[in-house]
C-alpha cells in the first residue's frame, strides 16, 4: 500500500475536455454518491490542472493547505474519484520522493450515467428512489415537436467536397489523437483494451477485423456469463473465420455455447462464501448483500450463487441469454427477474414466468435491480387488493379461515410480498416510505 506523504509531488493532466456544464451533472448526479469533498478534490485537480501551466509540479502539502483537510480525507476522497470513473491514479518513486500522476475525467452525460445500472442504482441508494427521479426527470428531452418539412441544407450542398483532394487525403492518413470527450471505465466493467491485448498474444486479429456491433455482441455475452477478456479473446479466437466476409467473421453460436459451458472446477469454491463479494451499498444486512450481489455479479455467477455454487443447466443459461438478447435487459435486471421467479415459482425458473416478467419491466423501461424490484413488489401489491377486494362480496362466515391448512396457505402466499417488503426497506433505511429520504 502507498503512504501519501505531505512532500510528495503531484501532477494533473486532463485526460478529457471538461466543459463547465459538467459542474452540474457533478453536483445533481455524483456528489450524492461520492460525498462533497470528493466533489471538492475534483473541483481542486481540475484547477491544478490549469495552474500547471505557469508551476508545473506542487506537493500534496500545498493541495492540504488550500482545502483545510488532513492526508486521510484526501486519500478517501480520491478512492470515490477513482471509484466513480473520474480519476485515474499513478505514481512513479525517486530516491527521497514520489511523484503522484493524477489523470482527471470527464463525468457521462446524464444520458449515459442513468444508463449505467451502477451509478444510477448507487445514486438511488444515497438518496431514495423519489429523489433520485425527480433528478433524472430534470434530464429529461422536451417533446419533439412537429414544425413541417425540414429544409436543411447538407455538407454536400455547402462545402461540394471533392474526396480525392490532398487535403482530405492528409486528413483521413493523420494518426495523432486530440483530445475528446474521454470518460474513464469504472473498473468492473469489460474492457476492450484488455480484450485487444489478450488476442493480440495469440492470434494476428487486429481491432480493425472487428465492426463495432460485433464487439457490442461479444462484451454482452462475456458479462452476461461473467467471461472475463483473456478467456473472451480465446474463444473469439477459436470461432473466427476469416474467410467469411467482414461483419459475418464471428460464429456467435458457437461463442455463446462456448461462454455458456465455460468448465470452472472450483465452483462451489468460488461461491460458497458470498460474503467477501465486493460491495457497492453500506448495509450490513443479507438483502443488502443480495442486491449488491444483483448490481455485481453475472446472471450466470448470480444464479450459480443461488444453487450454492452449482453449475446452472443449459436450459436456464439459454434463458439468460434470451433474456439479455431479445428483451435488452441489464444484467443487473435480469439477476432480479431471476430471483423474483424462482422464489415465486417454488424455485423453478420458469422461462414463460421470466418471459412474461422481463416483458413488463421492459414496458416501463425500468434499468436497474432496485427499480424492477420496487416495480414487482408494487404489481403484488396491486393484485392482491384486488383479490382482497372480492372478498366483500363473500358472506362473512365463508371467509373466516375455518381449518389450519386455510391460514397455512394465507401466509404462504403473503410471504413473497415480505420479502420483497423487506428489501427495498433493508435498502432505503426506512419504513416503507416508497423511497423518500
Amino acid at each position: 500500500m502507498k503512504v501519501l506523504a505531505h512532500q510528495d509531488f503531484l501532477e494533473v493532466r486532463l485526460a478529457s475536455l471538461i466543459a463547465d456544464y459538467d459542474r452540474d451533472t457533478l453536483s445533481n448526479l455524483y456528489q450524492p454518491m461520492i460525498g462533497f469533498e470528493a466533489l471538492s478534490l475534483y473541483m481542486t485537480l481540475w484547477s491544478e490542472a490549469n495552474n500547471e501551466r505557469v508551476s508545473p509540479l506542487c506537493t500534496h502539502e500545498q493541495v492540504f493547505l488550500r482545502m483545510r483537510m488532513p492526508a486521510s480525507a484526501f486519500v478517501d476522497a480520491r478512492r470515490y474519484l477513482e471509484a466513480a470513473g473520474l480519476l485515474k491514479t499513478f505514481v512513479s518513486e525517486g530516491e527521497d520522493f514520489k511523484i503522484y500522476h493524477y489523470e482527471l475525467y470527464a463525468p457521462k452525460s446524464p444520458s449515459g450515467f442513468f444508463d449505467d445500472t451502477l451509478l444510477y442504482g448507487m445514486l438511488i441508494r444515497s438518496i431514495g428512489e423519489s429523489n433520485a427521479s425527480r433528478l433524472k426527470k430534470i434530464y429529461l428531452l422536451d417533446a419533439k415537436q412537429d414544425y413541417g418539412t425540414e429544409i436543411t441544407a447538407s455538407f454536400a450542398e455547402v462545402f461540394h467536397p471533392q474526396y480525392n483532394d490532398d487535403a482530405f487525403v492528409e486528413a483521413a492518413s493523420e494518426q495523432q489523437v486530440v483530445k475528446g470527450r474521454n470518460r474513464g471505465k469504472i473498473k468492473g466493467q469489460f474492457s476492450y483494451e484488455e480484450f485487444f491485448k489478450e488476442l493480440k498474444e495469440i492470434s494476428q486479429l487486429k481491432e480493425s477485423t472487428f465492426r463495432k456491433e460485433e464487439m457490442k455482441e461479444v462484451e454482452r455475452l462475456a458479462t452476461l456469463n461473467g467471461i472475463n477478456e483473456k478467456d473472451a479473446a480465446n474463444f473469439v479466437n477459436q470461432v473466427y473465420d476469416l474467410e467469411k466476409p467482414k461483419g459475418q467473421r464471428i460464429d456467435f453460436e458457437k461463442l455463446t455455447h462456448l461462454m455458456e459451458l465455460k468448465e470452472n472446477y472450483r465452483y462451489r469454491r468460488r461461491f460458497k462464501e458470498v460474503d467477501n463479494t465486493p460491495s457497492l451499498n453500506s448495509g450490513n444486512t443479507d438483502l443488502a448483500k443480495k442486491i449488491n450481489l444483483m448490481e455485481t455479479k453475472s446472471p450466470k455467477d448470480y444464479l450459480t450463487v443461488l444453487q450454492n455454487g452449482t453449475k446452472p443447466a443449459l436450459a436456464d443459461l439459454n434463458l439468460i441469454n434470451d433474456l439479455s438478447k431479445n428483451y435488452h435487459l441489464p444484467n443487473a435486471v435480469i439477476n432480479a427477474v431471476i430471483d423474483y421467479v424462482l422464489y415465486k415459482a417454488n424455485n423453478v425458473l420458469s422461462r414463460y414466468y421470466a418471459e412474461k416478467v422481463a416483458a413488463s419491466l421492459v414496458r416501463e423501461d425500468i434499468r436497474t435491480a432496485l427499480d424492477a424490484m420496487n416495480y414487482l413488489r408494487k404489481t403484488d401489491k396491486k393484485r392482491k387488493t384486488k383479490v382482497n377486494s372480492k372478498k366483500y362480496v363473500i358472506p362473512i362466515e365463508e371467509t373466516k379461515p375455518s381449518t389450519v391448512s386455510q391460514k397455512e396457505e394465507t401466509e404462504e402466499n403473503s410471504q413473497p410480498e415480505l420479502n420483497w417488503d423487506e428489501i427495498m426497506d433493508a435498502l432505503r433505511g426506512d419504513d416503507d416510505n416508497d423511497g423518500k429520504a
